[in-house]
């Protein structure tokens, strides 16, 4: 079903050069009033049955969930385990744009993960069946339950189809930390790092192992540059796919 069957349409508007995330987009319904969104106003853009998809990924053309679960399934076939082994923790999730990718290689999404409730929603609505479960957590604020929940699914891969940092709009270096510290004894990670900052990747080889303690190797399995999607202009928007096998207590399996 198209957007326009739902009642409404979608557009960007015409617009110089916004900042990145703050694109204006035109909600035109069909008694004629017109509704203002900007892009990353999710809780917004996520109640509209596929306008994410129009937007996002139709009309700015966004590569990096195909690129970061591409990345993801080369590691698995690289170190030889089976991707139907492969269990995922979908982190920053949203509506399961994320997720959907990684089931097409045949991993399996074990945990959809958003702090946005309405993430939640939407991909519970759209994508059923793509998560075996679904949670809206702060992964800097986990309760002892919720850790336990997590980590009783013996996730041993870890998606985020967001940029990682330390600045705003980007999934805290921290919370990539706290979710990595609830997988199984060896898994494989693979996030976005925005280069447009022009600061280096906040996580490295010694984050890992100071904050994952002591016998934690991690290695780096592959940094690649590509376009993340288009701006409203048609300029390239580029990010890095990062992914590490990270193992604790020293040992990999085989």
């Amino acid at each position: 079903m198209t957007t326009e069957q739902r009642g409404f349409t979608a557009e960007l508007a015409e617009q110089e050069d916004p900042v990145i995330g703050q694109e204006l987009i035109l909600v035109r319904y069909d008694d004629g009033t017109v509704e203002q969104l900007r892009l990353h106003d999710y809780e917004r853009v996520y109640s509209f049955p596929g306008l994410y998809e129009q937007i996002v990924q139709d009309r700015l053309g966004c590569r990096s969930p195909s690129e970061i679960a591409t990345m993801l399934v080369a590691a698995v076939d690289r170190i030889g385990w089976d991707r139907a082994g492969v269990r995922v923790l979908d982190v920053a999730a949203g509506n399961g744009v994320s997720g959907e990718a990684l089931a097409a290689h045949g991993l399996r999404p074990v945990l959809g993960t958003d702090i946005v409730p309405a993430a939640r929603d939407a991909a519970l609505r759209d994508r059923p069946g793509v998560y075996g479960s679904y949670l809206t957590l702060d992964l800097l604020d986990l309760s002892a339950g919720e850790q336990r929940t997590v980590r009783a699914l013996s996730a041993n891969a870890l998606s985020c189809v967001a940029p990682v940092g330390n600045a705003s709009q980007q999934l805290p270096t921290a919370a990539l930390v706290a979710a990595a510290s609830l997988l199984a004894p060896d898994a494989l990670i693979a996030y976005m790092h925005d280069l447009t900052l022009g600061v280096p990747d906040a996580v490295t080889a010694d984050i890992w192992k100071e904050q994952l303690g002591p016998g934690t190797r991690a290695e780096l399995l592959e940094r690649r540059r590509y376009v993340h999607r288009y701006t409203v202009n048609g300029e390239p928007f580029e990010m890095e796919g990062v992914v590490w096998r990270v193992s604790r207590g020293g040992r990999q399996a085989q």
